[in-house]
């Protein structure tokens, strides 16, 4: 069978994509790693202070500049359709923290719930774009 030229366009649009998801899990496995490597082991999982200042200033630039530039790359190869779902679920995780953290404050200065947690809030968004992520997908 011979292979037409929106095969062959369509192969290379995955491998640019593949490179960049692999691009990032590679800085992201050797952040966590360096985290890890040099984290207290005395500390708790999610305790303060558990890693030097530097790490913790390097591993935030990197997180940042690798998002930042890892969306922008994935942004260039999507088509509509995909901006479209990547634009609903980044709505939708948005706002479960833009809800969620002033509900949660509320409580808590009522004192019906702890203080609120960054970390779970950010799980919820993390969650919340994942499950819309698969709802718009493959719906």
């Amino acid at each position: 069978m011979v292979e037409q030229d929106w095969q062959a366009r369509a192969r290379q649009r995955q491998r640019r994509i593949n490179t960049v998801i692999g691009a990032l899990f590679a800085v992201g496995l050797v952040c966590g790693f360096l985290v890890g490597f040099f984290e207290d082991d005395k500390a708790g999982l999610v305790a303060p202070n558990s890693i030097p200042p530097w790490l913790a200033v390097t591993s935030a630039i990197v997180f940042i500049v690798a998002v930042s530039f890892g969306s922008w790359k994935l942004m260039k190869e999507s088509d509509e359709h995909e901006r479209v779902i990547h634009t609903k679920t980044t709505v939708i995780a948005g706002n479960v923290m833009l809800i969620g953290f002033p509900a949660w404050f509320v409580l808590w200065k009522g004192g019906i719930t702890p203080e609120p947690d960054a970390l779970w809030l950010f799980m919820a968004g993390i969650i919340s774009s994942m499950i819309a992520f698969a709802w718009y997908k493959f719906r």
